[in-house]
């Protein structure tokens, strides 16, 4: 299994520390898929229309699932099937349960096999990437796991527009505007998009990209 091939289950970067600033009331926002936590504080802070890419496919199955989560579980359930390790961890009945597409329901019932239909194996198995995993920091680093938050999240996905692309950054062409741009980490991994020219060639793609986004943010933050 690759870098590029893993599910992170939540972020590990403190989106709340600098998202909560932003208000994306109305705002088209383009963002890299990963665990999905950048789209659903997206929506916490009032985001409508969302674009999501991903080099893993997997991620978009995984977005669905804890999308689809936020939708149709109470706020203490969520937080025991999706956040903390324990009996009820991704609990394949409640998994099961959920309305989501037949393909990320075909999806699941496959991982679920490969890890004796039990929930918490699967959220300990290679598919995700739990290094350094803390329950109680992601509490802190989504706006959208405040309980208040979660409710207004839960009210706005029956009106959010999501789309998702199967593609890296470097293969990634706008073809409409939008008002935010959401990269993470992925400015650590250029070196892996361009084998030469690396820095160079990854500015020139940021202003191809700036032709059709007003503010594009690529940074990490890690710090509480």
């Amino acid at each position: 299994m690759g870098r590029f091939d893993i599910i992170y289950p939540f972020t590990s970067e403190n989106i709340a520390g600098y998202m909560k600033e932003l208000n994306l009331t109305d705002k088209r926002i383009i963002t890299v898929t990963a665990s999905g936590d950048h789209i659903l504080n997206a929506i916490a802070q009032g985001a409508t229309d969302i674009t999501t890419f991903d080099i893993n496919p997997d991620t978009r199955y995984y977005m669905e699932l804890k999308i689809a989560g936020v939708q149709q579980l109470e706020y203490d359930e969520f937080l025991k099937i999706f956040l903390f390790d324990n009996p009820m961890s991704l609990h394949k009945e409640t998994i099961m349960r959920l309305m989501v597409s037949k393909e990320c329901k075909a999806y699941w019932k496959k991982k679920y096999q490969q890890n004796q239909n039990n929930g918490l194996l699967l959220k300990k198995s290679p598919i995700f990437y739990r290094k350094y995993f803390n329950p109680q920091s992601k509490l802190k680093q989504n706006i959208y796991l405040n309980k208040d938050k979660y409710e207004e999240v839960r009210k706005r996905l029956k009106k959010v527009k999501i789309r998702f692309i199967n593609t890296d950054l470097k293969n990634l062409y706008l073809k409409e505007k939008y008002d935010v741009m959401f990269l993470s980490n992925i400015s650590d991994y250029i070196s892996l998009m361009y084998k030469n020219h690396s820095l160079e060639l990854f500015l020139e793609k940021i202003c191809v990209l700036k032709e059709n986004v007003e503010k594009i943010y690529f940074a990490y933050l890690y710090d509480m």
